[in-house]
């Protein structure tokens, strides 16, 4: 289902990421977050229930009735906090939605603690990670499985020996002064699209390359593939078109073409003024994502005082949590930050007076009211 059918259905819509929390810039994206209802044929319709409906780039997302009050009862933590959201960033509410807000204490539980702080431990990771891509740039060029070819050329003092179809023109450019040294396929002057192969008994992907010339179907066989194609070669051509070894790193190749695939992925997606400090050395991680981790674990610490998440924080916690994001503090000061609090909020959890599971029966019996409004 997609964005536009679903507009005149919204129960709710509003404003959310960084503009919900009060920690917006200029260069911030303006996401969308909903629900919506959908009518009794569409939810009753065997093996295919809408669950929600996103644009390409995801900013903006709408859930239907049914996966919201899913997800609040599993604690997702920015589900959680669209109950709560500023009445500034409120574009559409409703009745139902109402509705829905009048039972929100029932989705705090102790698992909810877990949520939020699990989420901001992946978050941290994320950080570093994310760091990393900024740091290691992949070429523009994608990964080509010859890349990742080494050969070992037939080498004889006699090429004659070999026959009319021997090519002298396979050996490397210079002559190995040791014998049976793998020598990159780019550094030779082998073309696998002049040659078949066979597979080499007992050894992993090694093969023994035979040359066929124009009349040659290649050793690779289409761009989508990654594995090498091997052929049955007739015995009288064993000897007379025998060129080398092939040795072909078929894991290798797949895990950097994943890594190339991963970058360009991220920078064609990625909003670029979030990541000028990294490229230009001025902080060693993520900030936003940093920032995002910090504020999961003082909302969850606001859960345990107050028994609602902390989504609009007030400007004390804001300075820092800016400061966090411009990359004032530093990374390991921030994890040592970030461990002590979870810690407490782990021995905290313990003694808290908060129900270990929602209220199904209160919130079951809201879906029901409300479903029983489309039929």
């Amino acid at each position: 289902m997609n964005i536009e059918s679903v507009q005149d259905k919204l129960i709710f819509k509003a404003v959310a990421g960084s503009h919900m929390y009060g920690l917006n810039t200029p260069e911030s994206d303006t996401d969308y977050r909903g629900v919506f209802k959908i009518d009794a044929s569409s939810y009753f319709t065997f093996n295919q229930r809408i669950e929600q409906a996103s644009d390409e780039k995801q900013d903006i997302t709408y859930y239907t009735i049914h996966r919201f009050l899913q997800l609040a009862c599993a604690g997702n933590p920015n589900v959680l906090e669209y109950l709560w959201c500023p009445a500034d960033c409120v574009v559409i509410s409703s009745k139902e939605w109402r509705e829905i807000q009048l039972i929100r204490d029932k989705f705090i539980t102790k698992s909810v603690l877990d949520s939020f702080a699990g989420y901001s431990i992946a978050q941290i990771k994320k950080a570093r990670g994310q760091n990393k891509l900024v740091n290691n740039p992949m070429p523009e060029k994608k990964p080509t499985k010859e890349d990742f070819c080494w050969v070992i050329p037939m080498d004889v003092s006699d090429p004659n020996d070999y026959g009319e179809h021997w090519c002298g023109y396979l050996l490397s450019k210079s002559k190995q002064e040791m014998p049976f040294r793998p020598t990159k396929l780019a550094d030779s002057y082998i073309d696998l699209s002049y040659h078949h192969c066979s597979a080499v008994e007992h050894l992993h992907d090694t093969y023994r390359l035979y040359h066929y010339g124009k009349d040659a179907k290649g050793v690779f066989r289409g761009d989508d593939s990654a594995d090498i194609v091997p052929t049955n070669i007739p015995i009288e051509d064993e000897r007379n078109r025998f060129a080398g070894l092939l040795i072909y790193n078929k894991d290798a190749y797949e895990r950097e073409l994943k890594l190339w695939k991963q970058y360009w992925d991220w920078m064609k997606n990625r909003n670029n003024a979030r990541w000028v400090d990294q490229e230009n050395k001025k902080v060693d991680y993520d900030g936003k994502n940093m920032m995002h981790c910090m504020r999961l674990i003082i909302s969850a610490e606001n859960i345990l005082e107050h028994g609602q998440p902390l989504v609009r924080p007030g400007a004390e916690v804001l300075a820092f949590l800016r400061d966090i994001r411009a990359g004032k503090l530093p990374y390991d000061k921030l994890v040592d930050e970030a461990e002590r609090r979870i810690a407490k909020l782990d021995e905290a959890r313990k003694t808290c007076s908060l129900p270990k599971n929602p209220c199904y029966d209160t919130v079951n019996e809201l879906s029901i009211r409300l479903h029983k409004q489309l039929l």
